[in-house]
């Protein structure tokens, strides 16, 4: 059991990799920008009134992660917080989850006119951002990953089934005692995260395997080319850094900051700095 939690924290942590499937292209045709249009694969929560901004939270996260982000930057922005769906209480859809929230927020930007917007994701919301920018780069003023890559080397469909099973298959003890081990290491801010940790046991540990499964089996790097917009990538300063560096050398435009003494979590182990490094983007990307 072990050597599976650490399979599991790994997921959480790095959330891709593999054999790639078919990579479509976004949604096209005359109903793409139809009002009023509802995700099925996401919820969203939005606040304030200026440049739009979309917030994509990670593995089985609530939308709160970002709270303190979101009310950092107050009026000045109009924050999109999305909550996926499987997650943190939601319910879940069936199908491909990365695939269907990258598809449809495509849809959603445009449905709802939204110019320009920056996307921020953490985690899987992060490998979600690369997907997103490396097939619509068009519709986006500007991506900020925090901490995740697009692909994790050397993974197999033996470990994407072996990491399913450890969510999928757990019993109802079992899985909080996972969640628990697995997001608790990923902060030095335990107050922060434990309610957190709470949202996070009420996903749907078929969707979080799911999740996982498609992350490990969908490999992005050959995208990475093909994202055009500015692209920041903010690290934890841990063990990944050298890997998600080297994966993120094809993008043409994109710089790396590392944020010293942090954790996976770095919005919550040194918020300052987090804020100084998303407000310089927003500046330097008008």
């Amino acid at each position: 059991m072990r050597s599976v939690g650490l399979l599991v924290a790994l997921a959480v942590t790095l959330g891709c990799g593999g054999k790639p499937p078919p990579i479509d292209e976004p949604d096209s045709g005359p109903f793409v920008d139809q009002a009023g249009f509802k995700p099925r694969s996401f919820g969203v929560t939005v606040t304030g009134k200026g440049r739009p901004v979309i917030f994509i939270p990670g593995l089985g996260c609530p939308g709160e992660v970002w709270d303190e982000t979101v009310a950092h930057l107050g009026e000045a922005v109009q924050s999109h917080v999305l909550t996926l769906s499987g997650f943190a209480g939601r319910p879940a859809i069936r199908g491909a989850l990365s695939a269907t929230v990258r598809k449809e927020l495509v849809r959603y930007i445009r449905s709802n006119h939204l110019k320009s917007p920056v996307i921020v994701g953490h985690s899987m919301g992060g490998f979600i951002a690369y997907w997103l920018a490396a097939t619509a780069s068009a519709q986006l003023g500007g991506v900020i990953v925090v901490d995740a890559g697009p692909a994790l080397a050397d993974n197999d469909v033996e470990t994407a089934k072996t990491l399913r099973n450890a969510w999928a298959q757990a019993g109802d003890d079992e899985l909080v005692d996972q969640i628990r081990s697995a997001y608790s290491s990923m902060t030095k801010d335990q107050k922060r995260m434990e309610p957190i940790i709470q949202l996070v046991a009420k996903s749907d540990r078929q969707a979080i395997g799911d999740s996982i499964y498609e992350m490990v089996r969908t490999d992005l790097r050959d995208k990475m080319p093909d994202i055009t917009v500015p692209l920041l990538l903010v690290l934890a300063d841990g063990g990944y850094q050298s890997t998600y560096k080297s994966l993120a050398q094809p993008i043409p435009h994109h710089e790396v900051v590392v944020l010293a003494k942090t954790k996976h979590f770095v919005m919550f182990d040194d918020p300052p700095a987090w804020f100084a490094t998303l407000d310089k983007f927003l500046v330097d990307h008008p």
